[in-house]
């Protein structure tokens, strides 16, 4: 009797459902598993990174020949001067100024128009103007008639002369004219410029 008591124990033990053993893996081979990975992973690409050499230039684009590239300005410093130097323009020892001029540059005139030149000259130079220096006609469309010579009395450095008047007359075309006179020495040139129009 307790043979089979044995028995049907065994065989309703054995026809109990047990409790189910998981089918993957434990959380520990899980684990594992994953810090394989990662450590193959990391390996892999060392060895990749040593594979390419260090000195393979980077491609860059070359430039069409159309295209000029133009450098970025590069700043330079002031530099502290050590001596400071005083300087002063130079005068020239013979010029001239010229002032109270008429008529005015580019002033219109009616064709073979009457008119008056007129101006002053200031000596701006060093040196003396001695006496006797004619002013004439030089160059460009002559408009003076008349008397076309001025005899000047002598001129130190600063002061004036003038007023220098002569009788003129427009061209009898149309068109933009100037005139040139010419102080004896080369180193003053007066001018007037007129527009000729209907």
């Amino acid at each position: 009797m307790k043979r089979i008591l044995l028995l049907a124990i065994l065989v309703l033990t054995a026809c109990v459902p047990q409790p189910a053993t998981p089918a993957g893996p434990s959380a520990a081979e899980i684990e594992a598993m994953i810090g394989t990975s990662v450590a193959l992973t990391v390996t892999a690409h060392m060895q990749t990174q040593a594979a390419i050499p260090s000195e393979t230039p980077i491609p860059t684009d070359t430039p069409s020949p159309t295209t000029t590239a133009s450098p970025f300005p590069t700043f330079t410093p002031f530099s502290t001067p050590t001596k400071f130097v005083n300087i002063i323009p130079t005068q020239a020892d013979y010029a001239c100024a010229v002032y109270n001029k008429s008529p005015a540059d580019n002033s219109i005139f009616k064709p073979n128009k009457d008119f008056d030149v007129k101006f002053w000259l200031r000596n701006v130079g060093t040196r003396k103007w001695d006496k006797g220096a004619d002013l004439s006609y030089h160059d460009g469309t002559k408009m003076i008639v008349g008397a076309t010579v001025y005899e000047l009395p002598e001129v130190k450095p600063g002061q004036s002369v003038g007023p220098f008047i002569f009788d003129a007359k427009s061209p009898k075309k149309l068109g933009d004219f100037t005139m040139r006179l010419k102080l004896q020495g080369g180193f003053c040139y007066p001018y007037i410029k007129i527009l000729v129009r209907k």
